[in-house]
């Protein structure tokens, strides 16, 4: 069929009237969030926001109540925005109407009514802002309705929506023809609005390229103010290539300032621009190296620890400005980060650093008020700052024959590295003024042997710069004096006499200083422990001198472990050395042994302290065994079991020294086992009685 010319009457002709103009995109900046809000209330579209609940009749009234509208066949949109009213009037939907709808919900029993009056608020100044604002929304969100509903869109699907029926057949027609389905490029539609018109130019020319084509339909005109708003990018657009091939222009001239403003240009256009803002920042940063810039559009930078602490000069027209503080590589403007967004004084903090690798900071003015988004003018960049942690926590502990330091590096320290000076009296060839290298561990590092004088360590951290070669930070010092030590005493030994009661203990005197025996109480030590605090609280062990040797004669007593370690002194200073353990366990006494079965044996007795293990073994002459047992496990009070054989056995029972300890043998405990009883013979059989007699005797007659 024949599409409408102008001119032609549709019943003369015999032609379609052609399909509706259906909009490309909503029209309204927060769309997404209103379509939320009408969603929560239950509205299918604004039109149903905008049809507010009539207002009670009076009861009182004079002549009753007036009558009631003809039936309601819906709205018009297609021509504007129309409401049926009574006597089959019908109603334009403009600034008027919004308001009294937004009355009528006020006044309304609804619980709903607050939220509506709100959403009404929204559409009345879309309607302020454009005429047909409310048509063109209304519209889109039927058509949204009815493209969701299926693909091809009747009649019936337009009036269930409220739509007139003189208007329904064509609108779902329009719909079917080509209006886009949910999916990127109707979102894109949706949210054009809240980007465009402002400064992220580069985010609006990725929804334009996403927005829905234009109708299929013959001769189906485009949406007039979509146009404009992508006429507005791309006139947008083309300025900003244009200052952007100044600024590049200029800078490969010389013409930092020029080229400046120009970026500058640029991206007040287009803030979102990824090559504006690198072009801006590369230039500021050649004019902060510039001696000819001023002293007073300086930023300092100032490394503390792991943070970066930024002053800089305030403009002379300090109101309605703020501050935004990006970040980027020495040479990588590109890599630009944010660190401080809408910063009210000329100061700023970068507690997150990069350590090891130069860095540039940016400081760029915005203006406040409704250009916030606005730069004031061209950022002020730093010199490169190189952020190098020092240790922190650097101590120096006095120890046996040196010195002992600790500190606690950075993170993200690579290497660490420690140097030491020193006026000892005798450096073995160093020099007053030498500087030794001291190899050491990540946080700590033990210089021994070391002659006795005052030395000075400097301790830096090494960061890996982008190259892969270290950085190294400033040194942090401590400075400790080592003293003249005594040499620890090499090798005790030890010897048990006839009687076996007594040991005899011998070492040979240090090289350094007086060799002492002490019982020792505390915890062990190892050799070469300073001891200094303890030795003056220990009565020593009275020894003799015997030749080359020193000589100690110890009685241990029954039921005691004696640990005696061997010290070197020497002036204020003690150095242990190796230590002995001596033990003397008790006899086992009250052994007592008894059979509970022709294979197991149970045994009692009082535990031999110290000993920690004691020995039970048994034997028979031609076959034998022997079980271990705890003193944890004698103390639960549990007896000692044993298998043994049947016949008599000899039970021993001995007392076990520590691996590491000399012991006083007390002699083992024996007791015998009898041998296990004979088993008794098997009953007799019962005699037989008089009736088996008889019933044998019968049976054997029958037979």
């Amino acid at each position: 069929m024949a599409v409408l010319r102008p001119g032609e009457h549709p019943k003369a002709s015999g032609a379609r009237p052609p399909l509706p103009a259906l909009p490309r995109c909503p029209g309204l900046r927060g769309y997404v969030q209103l379509h939320r809000a009408m969603r929560e209330l239950r509205f299918r579209h604004a039109a149903d926001a905008l049809r507010a609940p009539e207002p009670a009749p009076a009861h009182d009234a004079v002549f009753g109540t007036l009558p009631k509208a003809t039936t309601d066949d819906g709205f018009r949109v297609l021509d504007g925005l129309w409401f049926p009213g009574r006597g089959g009037i019908w109603h334009r939907v403009d600034l008027p109407y919004v308001r009294r709808a937004r009355g009528r919900w006020l006044s309304s029993s609804d619980p709903r009514a607050d939220s509506a009056a709100a959403v009404v608020d929204t559409l009345e100044t879309l309607v302020r802002d454009d005429a047909q604002g409310l048509r063109r929304l209304v519209l889109w969100e039927v058509c949204c309705l009815l493209r969701d509903g299926g693909e091809r869109p009747g009649e019936s699907d337009a009036v269930a929506l409220g739509v007139h029926r003189g208007e329904a057949g064509l609108l779902a027609s329009a719909v079917a023809a080509g209006f886009p389905a949910t999916g990127p490029a109707r979102h894109a539609a949706e949210t054009l609005n809240d980007v465009w018109p402002g400064v992220r130019l580069r985010e609006a020319e990725r929804l334009v390229a996403r927005l829905p084509r234009a109708s299929e339909y013959a001769d189906g005109p485009d949406d007039h103010r979509l146009v404009a708003l992508v006429d507005g990018i791309r006139a947008r657009s083309a300025e900003v290539g244009r200052l952007t091939a100044d600024g590049a222009a200029a800078e490969a001239t010389g013409a930092l300032r020029h080229a400046a403003r120009a970026w500058l240009g640029a991206l007040r256009l287009a803030r979102d621009d990824p090559a504006a803002q690198t072009g801006l920042l590369r230039v500021a940063a050649l004019l902060a190296d510039d001696p000819r810039t001023p002293t007073d559009a300086a930023v300092t930078a100032v490394p503390d620890d792991r943070a970066v602490r930024l002053s800089w000069c305030a403009p002379a027209r300090r109101g309605g400005v703020t501050y935004r503080v990006l970040r980027f590589p020495d040479g990588a403007p590109e890599l630009a980060v944010e660190i401080a967004a809408g910063e009210p004084r000329p100061a700023s903090v970068d507690p997150d650093a990069p350590v090891g690798r130069p860095v540039r900071y940016a400081v760029v003015p915005l203006h406040q008020g409704r250009d916030r988004d606005r730069i004031a003018g061209v950022p002020r960049v730093t010199p490169p700052v190189l952020l190098t942690p020092v240790v922190t926590e650097l101590r120096c502990t006095l120890v046996p024959g040196g010195l002992r330091l600790r500190w606690r590096p950075d993170p993200a320290a690579a290497e660490v590295r420690v140097t030491r000076s020193g006026t000892g009296a005798d450096t073995g060839g160093w020099g007053e003024s030498s500087l030794v290298r001291v190899p050491c561990e990540h946080d700590r590092v033990l210089d021994a042997p070391l002659a006795p004088g005052t030395y000075t360590y400097e301790v830096r951290c090494g960061y890996r710069d982008p190259d892969g070669d270290l950085v190294w930070s400033r040194g942090v010092t401590v400075t400790a004096r080592a003293e003249q030590w005594p040499s620890p005493v090499e090798e005790l030994s030890v010897r048990r006499h006839a009687d076996g009661e007594r040991v005899t203990i011998a070492w040979r005197p240090p090289e350094r200083g007086d060799g002492l025996l002490l019982p020792w109480t505390t915890a062990p030590v190892a050799p070469g422990t300073d001891v200094s605090d303890v030795v003056g609280g220990v009565d020593r062990i009275p020894a003799t001198a015997v030749g080359a040797e020193s000589h100690a004669e110890l009685t241990p007593e029954p039921e005691q472990r004696l640990r005696v370690t061997a010290v070197s002194v020497l002036g204020g200073r003690a150095v242990s050395g190796p230590s002995l353990v001596i033990e003397h366990p008790a006899a086992i006494r009250e052994l007592r042994v008894r059979r509970v079965g022709a294979d197991r044996a149970e045994l009692r007795f009082d535990w031999p302290e110290p000993a920690v293990l004691v020995c039970a073994a048994w034997t028979d002459g031609r076959r034998g065994g022997e079980r271990r047992v705890a003193r944890s496990a004698h103390r639960a009070g549990l007896p000692v079991e044993l298998s043994v054989s049947a016949d008599e056995c000899v039970i021993t029972v001995t007392p076990l020294p520590r691996p590491d300890a000399v012991s006083i043998d007390p002699g083992p405990a024996r007791a015998t086992l009898p041998a296990a009883p004979l088993p008794p013979p098997p009953p007799a059989p019962p005699p037989p009685s008089l009736w088996g007699t008889w019933w044998r005797r019968w049976r054997r007659w029958w037979a």
